[in-house]
């Protein structure tokens, strides 16, 4: 499954305005897909969402909300599924591609397909129906408590393992990776605090999208590595809790 961008977070951010009556329905639709081709595919025989698929994404938000239950982005990884329905192929799904948007008794988990040179890509949002799922509640206010932690914490155990350095050649990706968070994709109206969460997190996730192409940094041994590695496993963890929480604020 080829994910190249983020689309569940704001996908839960611009359905929960539209919700809310801040957004128009195509406002948050072309917020979420920017004008790309974007379309339903149920997954598998599911005869009670045959109206959904090959339909537009405009079709999931006015299920939502016909729904009348909050919609969330859920962005897992392996050994850590919170927020998930207890469906596998949701869960295998929706961690391989590290996002997935749920509420309403549907999921949804995006795929990119590219149909060969010259044609525009299409993403097509994989449609399950699903039990409820316990929400995995964050807070901003947690969220950023826990980055703020993990950032000293990282910060830290990088300078002590003396692995905090970059590989030559890699001051431009980070400049760029910094500018990230510049401008998030969120409704106007949304609030301040968790605008603020989700450009500090998606500034961070660049860097260290940035670093995982450049898996030696300061490194000069395999121990090193090592520790490098694991210096980065708490700051992943709270970048994408923080995400995660920045996105669906509107819900809590």
């Amino acid at each position: 499954m080829d994910v190249s961008q983020a689309w569940c977070g704001p996908l839960a951010a611009w359905t929960s305005a539209w919700i809310a009556g801040t957004v128009s329905l195509d406002e948050a639709v072309d917020a979420v897909t920017g004008g790309s081709p974007h379309r339903l595919a149920v997954a598998g025989p599911q005869p009670e969402l045959a109206g959904l698929d090959g339909a537009g994404l405009a079709e999931a938000l006015v299920h939502w909300r016909r729904s009348g239950q909050a919609v969330r982005a859920v962005l897992p990884a392996p050994g850590d599924v919170r927020g998930l329905p207890p469906l596998p192929p949701v869960t295998a799904a929706a961690t391989q591609a590290g996002q997935a948007a749920v509420g309403g008794g549907l999921a949804v988990v995006p795929e990119v397909v590219d149909h060969g040179a010259g044609a525009q890509p299409v993403v097509l949002w994989r449609v399950w129906a699903v039990p409820a799922a316990a929400p995995d509640h964050l807070s901003v206010a947690d969220a950023q408590h826990e980055l703020a932690e993990a950032v000293r914490e990282t910060a830290g155990a990088l300078t002590a393992a003396e692995v905090a350095g970059s590989s030559a050649g890699a001051a431009a990706g980070l400049t760029a990776a910094r500018r990230a968070g510049d401008a998030p994709n969120l409704p106007r109206g949304f609030p301040p605090r968790a605008v603020a969460l989700v450009s500090q997190a998606e500034r961070l996730q660049a860097v260290l999208d940035l670093a995982l192409l450049d898996p030696v940094g300061g490194a000069v041994d395999r121990a090193g590595v090592a520790a490098r590695t694991a210096a980065l496993r708490p700051l992943v963890t709270a970048v994408r809790r923080a995400r995660a929480a920045g996105y669906n604020a509107l819900t809590e």
